[in-house]
């Protein structure tokens, strides 16, 4: 097995039923909708990142 496949993540319909306060959802989109809030979650720890950089994420 490689290493890349032993580290691989398998996910559950479990891992994203978790409570979200309601004051934590958006209610408005971004007055400009480029500056829209993106989570990175490639890494060790997740990232705070805004929308316009998802071109150099892929």
């Amino acid at each position: 097995m490689s290493s890349s496949a032993s580290s691989a993540r398998t996910f559950t319909v479990a891992d994203f039923d978790f409570h979200l306060p309601p004051e934590l959802i958006a209610q408005h989109p971004a007055p400009e909708r480029s500056a829209s809030r993106l989570l990175d979650g490639t890494g060790p720890a997740p990232v705070d990142r805004i929308f316009r950089d998802l071109p150099t994420l892929l």
